[in-house]
């Protein structure tokens, strides 16, 4: 797909139907356990429909809508996306894990005139139309009786019509934070943000490629490398209906591609190793058999990638890649190619993204890096700067093969009293790897370098709770002989709970327990 002339998600649709027609984009379970397809070429045509409605929508020609989605991956759920974004309106993702008064305070913050919404969340509306008055039109993604409109309506009802062209400059998609240390913004990202993000990196696919699409839809990560890449690259993409049954789908499917966060990917890798311990059988073999037999390669993005797990993968026969980036670069700031050697980085540099180091942080600036934050001057002034630098939060460096290192957040960075700065980050993902430890955070207390653990429940289940602390403060031990003495833990606590997350499965840092103490 040439560059050159695909300068808007608006000509990215387009020209995906031009370019791939009728080849399949994508497949989704249907009733009776049967699969459904739809072509580049229909996806395109029923995109149009959706534009067709929100324009019959729109009473100033000139004044976008704000049209919110929510609900899981699915055909209604992308042709709303792109009939939104293709007809110069805005779509706002929402997490489809939030609580009704989050759900709400975000349509209110978004200012949305049009809603969206899977009919597992039809209840809610009550709420919703009580707390949200702006909203002026709630269509249902799939058929429901006492729905006033929804999207097969819509399909049967509109013709495809011509769009107006789309500025690459517009604002395509607010897409809000997971708010992991306070409230979420939202990030604005224009047509050109995530067209960058798209086109910046080379031979990524091909259309033999079939991926399984597993991860969020609200996330931009699952956007931008499950969906807006396959569209590039005229490959296949297969939703996954449910974590419940990935097993099932990673065998319909057989996909040659899939993207994961490490929490899942090292669920998955923990249950190839029981079946092959239960059926003494090579893990190998049992990996083959789970995946499908057609993997090239997983990549992972979100959270940090211990090294054991990518040598386990390996050892499969199953390269995985990591890759480093945030809603604000619409995601992608470096990415690594699955024929590559795997470090303790997280990917090169995607190209037309610059970095400098500022007191330790990671500063970056790319065409993918977004517009600012939905009204929100002083948050978009705290990280974009004037000449358009945008502020990580992470430390790190990058080395002449700009390969990018990473090791830790500035606003979670420990300052000692004796001036010494620590990582808790640093020090967590030494735990990555040990079975024992289940989830981990590191703070200070008292003026002390604190871990706090949650251990493994089906390790523990025969042990005493002396028994378990003794074996985590020798794991302990050891971990600090591999440290300078400025950053040694020395106070244990261990936690009888998990810790409090966000929806995307990241640990509230500030939420710490005043648990057991060892």
């Amino acid at each position: 797909m040439n560059r050159e002339t695909v300068k808007t998600l608006q000509d990215l649709v387009r020209q995906a139907a031009v370019e791939y027609g009728d080849k399949v984009f994508l497949k989704e379970k249907a009733e009776n356990n049967t699969i459904a397809e739809a072509s580049f070429a229909q996806f395109y045509a029923d995109s149009l429909r959706v534009a067709a409605f929100l324009k019959a929508k729109q009473q100033q020609p000139d004044a976008p809508l704000h049209v919110a989605v929510i609900g899981a991956t699915s055909y209604a759920y992308l042709v709303s996306y792109f009939g939104t974004v293709s007809s110069g309106n805005v779509i706002v993702p929402i997490d489809a894990q939030l609580a009704c008064a989050d759900i709400c305070d975000l349509l209110c913050r978004a200012n949305i005139h049009v809603f969206f919404y899977d009919t597992r969340y039809a209840a809610m509306l009550p709420e919703i139309r009580r707390s949200c008055p702006q909203i002026q039109t709630f269509v249902a993604l799939h058929a429901a009786e006492d729905a006033e409109e929804s999207i097969s309506s819509i399909l049967y009802h509109y013709n495809p019509t011509d769009v107006a062209p789309v500025k690459a400059e517009q604002l395509a998609s607010i897409v809000y934070t997971s708010g992991t240390t306070g409230k979420s913004k939202g990030v604005m990202l224009s047509h050109g943000n995530l067209i960058d993000n798209t086109m910046c990196q080379e031979k990524e696919s091909t259309p033999e490629d079939v991926l399984l699409s597993v991860l969020p839809i609200h996330h931009v990560y699952c956007l931008t490398c499950d969906i807006l890449l396959s569209m590039r690259y005229g490959a296949t993409v297969c939703i996954n209906d449910s974590m419940m049954r990935i097993a099932q789908n990673l065998k319909r499917f057989q996909p040659t591609l899939i993207l994961l966060v490490p929490m899942i990917a090292h669920t998955i890798y923990k249950q190839i190793l029981a079946a092959a311990n239960a059926k003494a059988l090579p893990p190998a073999v049992i990996a083959k058999a789970i995946f499908g037999g057609r993997l090239k390669g997983i990549y992972s993005g979100g959270a940090y990638l211990p090294p054991e797990l990518i040598a386990g993968y390996q050892s499969l026969g199953i390269p995985i890649a990591q890759g480093y980036g945030m809603t604000e670069c619409s995601p992608r700031i470096a990415t690594a190619t699955l024929d590559g050697e795997s470090g303790s980085d997280v990917g090169t540099l995607v190209n037309g993204c610059e970095t400098k180091i500022v007191d330790g942080e990671l500063l970056v600036k790319s065409p993918s890096v977004m517009m600012g934050y939905y009204q929100d001057e002083a948050a978009t002034a705290e990280a974009l700067t004037a000449d358009g630098w945008l502020h990580t939060g992470d430390l790190g460096y990058v080395d002449e093969n700009r390969r990018v290192f990473l090791t830790g957040r500035k606003k979670n960075l420990i300052i000692l009293s004796n001036g010494e700065n620590v990582s808790p980050e640093e020090l967590e993902n030494k735990f990555a790897a040990i079975d024992l430890v289940t989830e981990c955070l590191v703070y200070t207390e008292d003026g002390v370098i604190t871990v706090e653990i949650f251990p493994n429940a089906e390790l523990c289940a025969e042990m005493t709770k002396e028994d378990i602390g003794a074996a985590l403060q020798d794991i302990i031990s050891q971990i600090n002989r591999t440290l300078p003495s400025s950053k040694m833990i020395h106070r244990l606590r261990i936690r009888e709970t998990e810790f409090e997350k966000t929806t995307s499965k990241k640990i509230k840092r500030q939420q710490t327990s005043k648990g057991m103490l060892y």
